[in-house]
């Protein structure tokens, strides 16, 4: 590109906003406009950001006036949606945008509800025969007795409404579940899954009309906060079967866009299992671009030409911020691996921009004080 490219953010208040920033930052021609219904978060500090706007976010209607209003006033080219409730809004809403600018490439909205509901997710699974857990679902507590006896345990309870493996609950036998339904209303939804024996994988993917474009497949190696929690530290890989089954499930999705593939090895059937499908960007975003994968910028490139060079990832270790910090607690000396830290971590983009993280700890230390 030889001028630069106004992009915007639409939800720049997201969890992965900053992530998208910093992939993107790498690129001199993208001018970043943000757009966040918070006053304040930390994209707002980013010396990437051109241009940081706040508006209360009443209707949808509303919205995409405020959304159509800043893509003639900036001058916008391409829109980078990037957490799910914002996807899905452009899904419904792109139709009515100015023919001026772009947003890049996004699933059907009947492949995005699939995916993103565990329950739907597990019965596309079953009718195209890709590996996934025995599920159950019931509408209700008092009907689970139903089926349950087609599980085995361990099991897992899991929250329909909740990510980053939030609210998950492991069962060894059925006393213990008995226990914790008493706790339940007649009215709560169950999901329940088989507990996989193995490890967990992921797959973080760039596609157009079911097609896998370029790829990155992790596989961590140091827990989060739960064993459910995102990994903090991760091994980019190649692994065949992999790739294998993430290909199979994005062609009968007829996936367009981003997603990232939570998977798990099941050490007992010898294979990979779909575990969830995160219809968005996600926390290791800028280990893909250390790898040679930088999501945000191919989406953009995508949705300008139509088509990308697809990258191949390389293998690398990668670890998020809370990792090092983690690492640094229990291993002291850790802190002296400089190499390691600058080429393998976040602290170079710490370094470069380093407000937005000082205001995420600033938030952090709220809420814990």
């Amino acid at each position: 590109m030889n001028s630069s490219l106004n992009v915007l953010i639409p939800d720049g208040n997201s969890t992965w906003a900053l992530a998208v920033i910093n992939c993107l930052s790498e690129i001199n021609e993208y001018k970043l406009f943000v757009l966040s219904d918070k006053k304040r978060t930390a994209t707002k500090f980013s010396r990437y950001t051109s241009y940081y706007k706040y508006y209360k976010r009443d209707t949808d209607t509303d919205w995409l006036h405020l959304i159509i209003n800043e893509v003639k006033a900036q001058q916008i080219s391409v829109i980078i949606p990037i957490a799910e409730n914002e996807i899905q809004f452009f899904i419904r809403h792109k139709h009515l945008l100015p023919a001026t600018v772009k947003i890049i490439p996004l699933p059907f909205l009947k492949s995005f509800e699939t995916a993103t509901n565990k329950h739907k997710l597990s019965l596309f699974l079953d009718e195209y025969d890709i590996p996934h857990p025995k599920f159950f679902y019931a509408k209700s507590a008092t009907t689970i007795n139903e089926s349950l006896s087609l599980l085995q345990f361990p099991i897992l309870l899991k929250p329909l409404s909740e990510k980053g493996g939030d609210g998950i609950v492991k069962f060894d036998d059925r006393s213990a579940l008995d226990n914790y339904l008493n706790t339940f209303s007649s009215s709560d939804e169950l999901f329940i899954q088989e507990y996989i024996l193995g490890y967990d994988i992921d797959c973080s993917v760039l596609c157009l009309d079911g097609e896998v474009l370029t790829y990155t497949i992790q596989k961590g190696n140091l827990k989060g906060h739960s064993i459910f929690a995102p990994q903090l530290s991760f091994e980019f890989i190649e692994n065949d079967e992999v790739i294998k089954v993430v290909k199979q499930l994005m062609k009968q999705l007829n996936w367009s866009g981003v997603a990232h593939i939570d998977m798990r090895y099941d050490s007992q059937a010898n294979n990979y299992k779909v575990i969830e499908v995160n219809a968005r960007f996600w926390g290791s975003l800028e280990g893909s671009k250390y790898a040679g994968v930088n999501f945000p910028d191919l989406a953009i490139q995508l949705t300008i030409n139509n088509k990308i060079e697809a990258p191949k990832a390389v293998p690398i270790i990668y670890m998020r911020l809370k990792g090092v910090l983690k690492s640094i607690k229990y291993k002291p000396w850790f802190i002296f691996k400089t190499h390691f830290l600058l080429n393998h971590t976040e602290a170079k983009s710490f370094l470069k921009d380093p407000l937005p993280t000082f205001y995420k700890f600033r938030e952090w230390f709220g809420r814990l004080f």
